[in-house]
């Protein structure tokens, strides 16, 4: 479960000494690969103060394009001197997984999570969706409803709805966005049915009325969505074909060495558990476990592998 998951990441917290900021490179610099103003760019953006507080500095540098090839490509090619981090994700994954990228995971060395988000089933205002069993009835019959999210079939977002889809017998209209703001202009304005999104991404339109959440596609309810029920309790496994975790996590270039590496994760630790960062994953609706080292390289195989076997079975 998702809880279970966080509880262990805040675990493991004991078994890391926090850094001395002098052991560690005075500038360092972390790759965004993708724009600035995104989720991804405001979680880097958010350290930057923590960092400043223990006299470091941390340079955001944002390289898009290819998904986030561009800028892994450069991560993986930098000197593994502790100089260069970089910001991957549950995406980067699926483009390693998929083959869609020259890249492999043996380029990187995981060091910190600083997001889980847990996904969501949302709707316009006006949509005749309320709960999930109007979902699920929708879906049965077939074709089924129009269903989107940030991201093209054989994605996180597809397989979770399909792996949905499946156990209910059901049909749905995939659409792919190239980004979550596409996706909540599309519910808004009546042309998509539902979508499967982060919290994060579109707490702005669910508290201003303009969304409404459906369903919560984990094994436990949103702590700030207290009211919204998860598909679990619609009878469904949110799950099913393996864990699939949406997780933005801080990697650096293979090669590091076991002092740099072991300073930067209990550093960025620090930071990630600090009462700031976790006052705003709390605000906007995601979870900063902070699990780092060889339980995060494990946490980013068991998504790897349930989008392997997710994929198989949709034919992606």
């Amino acid at each position: 479960m998702l809880r279970r998951s966080v509880i262990a990441g805040l675990a493991v917290a004991a078994a890391w000494h926090p850094a001395r900021a002098e052991t560690l490179p005075a500038e360092i610099r972390v790759i965004v690969p993708f724009a600035a103003g995104g989720a991804t760019d405001l979680l880097a953006r958010r350290l930057q103060p923590l960092f400043e507080a223990k006299g470091l500095k941390l340079v955001v540098e944002n390289l898009t394009g290819g998904g986030s090839m561009v800028g892994m490509s450069r991560l993986a090619q930098s000197r593994p001197d502790g100089r260069t981090i970089g910001m991957g994700s549950s995406g980067l994954i699926g483009q390693i997984v998929s083959n869609e990228i020259p890249l492999r995971f043996e380029q990187f060395t995981p060091l910190v999570r600083v997001a889980v988000d847990p996904l969501v089933i949302v709707t316009g205002k006006a949509s005749r969706f309320s709960t999930m069993g109007d979902v699920i009835a929708a879906m049965k019959p077939g074709p089924g409803p129009s269903m989107g999210a940030a991201g093209p079939r054989g994605t996180i977002g597809h397989l979770r709805l399909a792996g949905l889809a499946d156990q209910i017998g059901g049909e749905f209209t995939y659409v792919g966005y190239p980004g979550a703001s596409r996706v909540a202009q599309e519910l808004m304005g009546g042309h998509l049915d539902l979508a499967i999104v982060k919290p994060n991404d579109v707490f702005g339109q669910i508290r201003a009325g303009a969304l409404r959440v459906v369903a919560v596609v984990e094994d436990d309810r949103v702590a700030q969505l207290p009211d919204v029920p998860t598909v679990a309790e619609a009878g469904l496994r949110p799950h099913p074909w393996g864990r699939m975790t949406q997780m933005t996590f801080i990697n650096a270039p293979s090669g590091l060495s076991p002092a740099m590496r072991d300073g930067l994760i209990a550093f960025l630790r620090e930071a990630v558990l600090s009462p700031p960062y976790q006052e705003k994953a709390a605000s906007d609706g995601y979870i900063a476990d902070a699990l780092a080292g060889d339980a995060l390289t494990a946490a980013i195989a068991e998504t790897a592998q349930a989008l392997r076997t997710a994929q198989a079975k949709v034919g992606a």
